[in-house]
């Protein structure tokens, strides 16, 4: 039984088979790192920006995107790809630059769309406008990251924007009928469990075509990593971690698209939790815990009579 809809059954169903998504680093940076709204980046973000750690940040895109594809051509015998520009904000440049960028990424005969992550304040109608024409072009995902609707919390973490400019984001992309994914956090810093069931829910009300969950990770070199050690930041429990999960994903409308559920890394670029390296066995875990209630995606989605023109404190 599948007890949500994936990315992966997705893909095939437009596609006809399995298509994989190529990790890219473009060289971007972010407004919250370069001093045009702060300084720093969020604080759970390392010097990867979230890239992948796959990527070969020394070559060209094209060579990232030849280099990843023979990879994963290797191992899985795929035929489809996804040029993924996933490290840092990639819609943080003007349109000439993004374009030049975005065209390499579909320049090779085996990639079949662009997958493009940024934040909602980097979003401006000129981007929207370039975006448009790839999104009439090829298959275009545009994933919004926003890891919690409260603005205490955004704040904490320095993301260096608000919920409000989210919704904005998220309404004027709509409009364009833009494929739309978001990125939450669990447990991030001060944050309750009724915390995260509320940024579950708002987005919930979105409808938004996919979203990704994924638990806290400490990155070395990162502030946060400094105030784990210290102490200060405790970290969500195993257990606790999949019970969340199995909540959420009762609220979320079914025929959205579940990108992820756990992020993973290695061990010379996370320090915790000690969980988070084995995500194969704690999405069994998910899985055996909607089994064991006896629910799936969907079962308890209700969309609210309006959606919250502001975000909680």
């Amino acid at each position: 039984m599948s007890y949500y809809r994936t990315f992966n059954s997705y893909l095939r169903q437009h596609f006809g088979e399995r298509v994989y998504r190529v990790p890219l680093d473009a060289g971007f940076t972010c407004p919250n790192r370069d001093g045009t709204k702060v300084f720093g980046g969020c604080t759970f973000c390392d010097e990867r920006g979230s890239g992948a750690p796959t990527i070969k940040t020394a070559l060209s895109i094209k060579n990232q995107l030849e280099t990843g594809i023979a990879r994963i051509r290797a191992r899985f015998k795929a035929h489809k790809f996804l040029a993924y520009f996933q490290a840092f904000t990639n819609t943080y440049a003007p349109e000439g630059v993004l374009k030049e960028l975005y065209d390499v990424g579909l320049d090779h005969p085996d990639v079949v769309g662009l997958c493009i992550g940024t934040r909602p304040d980097c979003l401006d109608e000129n981007i929207l406008d370039l975006l448009e024409v790839y999104h009439q072009r090829t298959f275009l995902f545009l994933e919004v990251g926003v890891q919690t609707i409260h603005n205490r919390t955004l704040e904490a973490i320095n993301r260096g924007h608000t919920a409000e400019e989210f919704f904005d984001a998220v309404t004027r992309c709509q409009k364009r009928n833009f494929r739309l994914a978001t990125h939450l956090i669990f447990g991030l810093p001060g944050e309750s469990e009724a915390d995260m069931m509320a940024t579950v829910r708002a987005v919930a009300d979105l409808k938004l075509d996919a979203i990704k969950i994924h638990q806290l990770c400490i990155y070395k070199g990162t502030p946060m990593e400094q105030d784990y050690l210290a102490g200060r930041l405790p970290l969500l429990e195993e257990d606790q971690y999949v019970r969340l999960v199995a909540d959420a994903l009762e609220l979320i409308p079914e025929e959205t698209v579940v990108m992820r559920l756990v992020a993973e890394g290695s061990r010379d670029e996370i320090i915790a939790p000690d969980w988070c390296f084995e995500k194969e066995r704690i999405m069994k875990k998910i899985e055996s815990e909607l089994e064991r209630r006896g629910t799936r995606q969907g079962s308890f989605y209700h969309k609210s009579e309006a959606q919250p023109a502001t975000a909680p404190a």
